[in-house]
């Protein structure tokens, strides 16, 4: 059994035992607060997930459950502690938050209160957690495998531009995630014999950084940033339509941008990273503690190859990768 199939029935498993004692704690009032980054409206999608898959559980808005959902802006990521503050005065039964950079913060300020967690590349490497299979502390959730699907996004370029020598890797550089995979990026890159340029896609810079990348001889970009988490869909959209017209292959993480027009996506559903982490979350409402909760990893892993766009751009897309496709676009 590989280790992500042990953890995974090591994750499920806890969630079993403590049914009962919940069934005994019926009546009360269960509080999750839930830190986010993005706009509100960008983020109804992920709460949204995460209620329904609460209400799975027995844990409803209308019943059971209250989420104090509160945002922390992506630039002032010293709010963390205040609204952290205005939270645990509330006396949550647990804390819930997105990406290891917010993570991050909450397990400085908080080392009693349990955490669940998603969207996180590796919580052992970044010394959130003591191992997989027994987390150890206050904390678990579930790991993104942001490292293990990034390099293997910058192989299938590899495939489907065998001649290429330059590609830009395009990034938002504060997130510690993000720097790491990068610099993993910029390695194998010169492994696989490509020239890698930095391309600082920030926001709203996106379009016009990739633009740069691109008038200085970049033949493909590679995207680290996942623009569907962070509230920038417009902004993902905008720069499908820079590289299809500039006839310039992105391989994005998320099937959002294939569907929207891009060539080739690869990564993992956030929004089932959310449920998985939300069945974790239930556990731990039925009393479980996280540091006995192995950390669950990313299972559903998908590549949506867009052939139309293949088309537009001119460019052949090998049959090595269309068989491993999950899904092609006509």
């Amino acid at each position: 059994m590989n280790r992500r199939h042990f953890l995974v029935a090591g994750a499920g498993g806890a969630l079993l035992p403590a049914v009962g004692a919940f069934a005994q704690r019926q009546g009360r009032k269960y509080r999750i607060a839930f830190l986010y980054t993005v706009p509100p409206a960008e983020n109804a999608p992920h709460l949204g997930a995460l209620r329904e898959r609460l209400a799975v559980h027995g844990f409803t808005d209308s019943d059971n459950l209250d989420i104090d959902a509160r945002r922390v802006h992506p630039l002032l990521p010293g709010d963390v502690k205040s609204l952290l503050e205005e939270q645990l005065a509330l006396k949550p039964d647990a804390i819930f938050v997105l990406t290891r950079r917010y993570a991050d913060h909450v397990l400085k300020f908080e080392q009693s209160m349990p955490v669940v967690f998603a969207w996180v590349a590796d919580p052992v490497m970044g010394g959130m957690v003591r191992d997989y299979a027994k987390p150890g502390g206050n904390a678990t959730g579930v790991s993104s495998r942001l490292f293990e699907t990034g390099v293997r996004r910058l192989e299938f370029l590899r495939e489907l531009l065998p001649a290429a020598k330059r590609v830009g890797i395009a990034g938002v550089m504060f997130d510690s995630d993000v720097m790491e995979l990068t610099t993993r990026l910029h390695q194998v890159a010169g492994r696989l014999g490509f020239q890698s340029m930095q391309v600082n896609a920030y926001m709203e810079k996106a379009v016009s950084a990739i633009q740069g990348a691109i008038k200085d001889g970049a033949e493909a970009i590679l995207s680290v940033h996942v623009y569907a988490w962070r509230g920038e869909q417009v902004t993902g959209e905008q720069v499908v339509d820079l590289t299809v017209k500039q006839r310039v292959p992105v391989l994005f993480a998320e099937a959002q941008m294939a569907h929207a027009g891009g060539l080739i996506s690869y990564g993992t559903n956030p929004l089932e990273d959310i449920r998985r982490a939300a069945d974790m979350l239930a556990s731990v409402l039925r009393g479980a503690n996280p540091g006995e909760i192995p950390i669950d990893q990313a299972s559903a892993l998908e590549l949506v190859v867009n052939f139309k766009a293949a088309s537009a751009m001119g460019i052949h897309v090998p049959p090595s990768i269309l068989a491993r496709a999950n899904r092609v676009i006509e």
